[in-house]
């Protein structure tokens, strides 16, 4: 049963939600991105972890990806690096908007992250935002960082975008990351998962509408099931293991479970951590709610153990 805390917080966003859809008072993505910028401005980074702006570039300097570096006081392993692309339905977000999530997965992983600045549609639709993805793996790479010490994690549309980059590594002939971390990830922009009706009414963070607009926006002039738009009709033989954490309250909820089946009859080694009754996100509330605490804690557990267990390997 979700938490009082979790109930509180949903309950004011469902409250706020439904008066402006009652309104057509939905802000466009415009409006939304200075909102979401604003909302998350008193999220800070945790006691013991700084952050500085770097820049992610090639040999030649030929082009380059903004990025943040967040890094503990005093990493265990400076050679391991978690590389996050924040969600955001490919046309929201921002380092700032997740520097407090991924700070607080850096501290208990002990391990340095970066959050690339990636471009966003629909000023820059596919393949822009996993054009800088699969750059920023391959900067890390020319910069002497072994892909088995890169583990690359995202949320909603972000975890999408992380699954993606293990495929077009793949596709590319180039060694993947040691493994992918998907948090509650958007991998069927076609939207045919039965979730996305049952739970529309319980999910404030998430709009039918507004996801076939960022659908559409974000494919551009391919098709939402091109299996790197949409990794859930992609073939995912081969791939290295995967984490997948969701709630059965998210619409994006049969997203996960048809991803984690679909995994899993492909061979991979997957993983799916399942909450009940969640709203869409509550990973950013890690400050504010026990259930999103508990599986910031298991992703750390879970980074953690890969960098662990491809060191002895090696």
């Amino acid at each position: 049963m979700p938490s009082k805390n979790h109930e509180r917080i949903k309950n004011m966003l469902n409250s706020a939600a439904r008066r402006m859809k009652e309104k057509n008072q939905l802000p466009s993505f415009a409006g939304m991105r200075p909102i979401l910028e604003l909302s998350t401005l008193f999220a800070l980074l945790p006691w013991g972890v700084s952050f500085k702006p770097t820049v992610l570039r090639n040999k030649h300097c030929v082009r380059t990806v903004n990025a943040e570096v967040i890094m503990p006081n005093y990493p265990t392993n400076t050679s391991q690096i978690i590389l996050y692309l924040h969600g955001g339905g490919y046309t929201l977000g921002s380092s700032h908007t997740h520097r407090s999530l991924v700070g607080k997965i850096a501290k208990l992983t002990n391990r340095i992250a970066i959050l690339p600045e990636y471009r966003k549609a629909p000023e820059n639709p596919f393949p822009a935002a996993l054009e800088d993805a699969v750059f920023s793996v391959k900067a890390l790479l020319e910069r002497g960082k072994k892909p088995e010490d890169i583990v690359v994690i995202g949320d909603s549309a972000g975890g999408g975008l992380a699954l993606a980059t293990q495929l077009k590594l793949k596709e590319l002939g180039l060694p993947q990351t040691g493994a992918c971390v998907c948090i509650s990830p958007w991998v069927d922009l076609a939207a045919t998962g039965d979730s996305i009706e049952l739970n529309k009414a319980e999910d404030p963070l998430v709009d039918k509408n507004k996801m076939h607009l960022w659908a559409k926006y974000y494919s551009g002039s391919y098709e939402v099931t091109h299996p790197l738009i949409s990794p859930l009709y992609a073939d995912l033989h081969g791939l290295n293991p995967i984490l997948i954490q969701v709630s059965s309250g998210e619409m994006l909820y049969d997203d996960s479970v048809r991803l984690a089946q679909k995994a899993k009859e492909s061979g991979v080694d997957v993983t799916i951590q399942i909450w009940e009754g969640l709203m869409h996100w509550w990973h950013i509330f890690q400050r504010r709610i026990p259930e999103a605490a508990d599986a910031t804690e298991k992703i750390a557990d879970y980074i953690t153990a890969v960098f662990e267990r491809n060191t002895k390997i090696i």
